[in-house]
């Protein structure tokens, strides 16, 4: 089967997003498939390159505004080079990975040549719209958002999201489509407990004591101020050290800034993202895993910290309950720092518990292994394309 992934985010790009597809394609790729990538390149020039034997093209980008520094682009016009490599290729699918200009203009192309489509989703309101977060326009935003979102997604011959819980959230939300929860899966073989990141103890010069981990963007739907008012209460009873992996613009800077007026700097430490050969150690020299985001459809973060043996403490919303489901972690309420800090410090003080969850994890892990997810994914082209061939005759 030939299929056309479209996307706004791509490796080397670090988000779940685009480490889900990633690890899709190349996945995909090992069951035969032949697979092409359309996503934003790194300059106002269209281009191709090839990774990892699958054919990649970026379209003509800019910087997106109010986002990370600048740091991730968009394509704000490539509707027609998009309409001339789907005419040229001619994929048997369509796979879209988000609703905006690359996703839109697939989507038409798509259609125009009687191409079936899938699309996942990989989006909340909260993540596009976390600069307005706080804000009086925030709601107005929000519930315009939603119904761009739902009207998107339901044009698709088929939809695919990463949980139950976040297929849940769309239905409540009007989504009528055809859904099928596939995990992003992980790779078990890069993110396992054998990796060995003594050497990132350290680079970072971190004490050998506890360390409690946070991975990702350091953004504002990432609510990581609740974790940041949650270390006084949790040295208060347990000598422990707060790890943040992953760039951010002005919110990281407040991050640390918040970390000084409660006087715990002494007990973090900020980092930028990692090289992809040091990331996956990062968690070995870790003891617990945690994450306040409301906005997540899975956290492939979490998959990664749970892949490496680690006790997860997440917040009760969204789809982070799931990965917590199974005996190996703790859910706190929203924007409860003490409840957090009471959740960290019962796994911390306690090393029969940490050991149970540990092993917990790994028994999680199984069910999202990035083999069984390709073999999900290859029904669910299946699916689309009946549905489509019903639609069209």
């Amino acid at each position: 089967m030939k299929i056309l992934l479209a996307t706004e985010s791509y490796y080397p790009n670090i988000d779940g997003g685009a480490v889900a597809q990633y690890n899709l394609v190349r996945e995909l790729k090992k069951l035969g498939h032949e697979l092409i990538v359309i996503t934003p390149g790194f300059s106002f020039r269209n281009n191709v390159e090839e990774i990892d034997g699958i054919k990649v093209y970026r379209t003509s980008s800019i910087p997106l505004p109010f986002y990370m520094n600048g740091r991730y682009r968009f394509s704000p016009f490539p509707f027609f080079k998009i309409r001339s490599i789907i005419k040229k290729l001619k994929p048997d699918i369509v796979h879209i990975c988000s609703p905006y200009p690359i996703g839109g203009s697939a989507y038409i192309w798509a259609r125009k040549n009687n191409i079936p489509i899938i699309s996942s989703i990989h989006v909340l309101p909260e993540n596009l719209l976390s600069p307005f977060l706080g804000t009086r326009y925030y709601k107005r935003f929000e519930k315009r958002f939603w119904k761009y979102l739902i009207y998107f997604f339901n044009l698709a011959d088929w939809v695919t999201i990463p949980t139950q819980s976040g297929a849940d959230i769309y239905i409540d939300h009007g989504l009528k489509n055809n859904i099928t929860p596939i995990s992003n899966g992980i790779d078990i073989e890069v993110f396992n407990p054998g990796n060995n990141g003594e050497y990132l103890r350290k680079k970072f010069n971190l004490p050998k004591k506890n360390i409690v981990l946070y991975a990702g963007r350091i953004t504002q739907e990432k609510n990581l101020d609740v974790l940041i008012k949650a270390i006084p209460f949790v040295v208060k009873e347990i000598d422990a050290h707060f790890l943040f992996v992953g760039s951010g613009g002005e919110y990281k800077q407040s991050l640390e800034n918040l970390s000084e007026e409660l006087n715990v700097s002494k007990n973090t430490t900020f980092t930028n993202f990692l090289d992809w050969e040091d990331y996956p150690n990062i968690y070995t020299i870790s003891d617990l895993f945690t994450l306040p985001s409301e906005a997540e459809l899975q956290s492939i973060v979490t998959l990664e910290a749970v892949a490496s043996g680690l006790p997860v403490v997440v917040v009760n919303k969204g789809a982070l309950p799931e990965l917590a489901s199974s005996g190996n972690g703790f859910i706190f309420e929203p924007k409860n720092s003490e409840e957090m800090a009471s959740k960290i410090g019962k796994i911390l003080s306690d090393d029969k518990l940490k050991k149970q969850m540990s092993k917990k994890s790994l028994e999680l892990v199984k069910k999202h292994t990035l083999q069984s997810v390709a073999v999900q994914y290859e029904k669910a082209y299946e699916n689309a394309i009946k549905v489509f061939q019903n639609k069209k005759f």
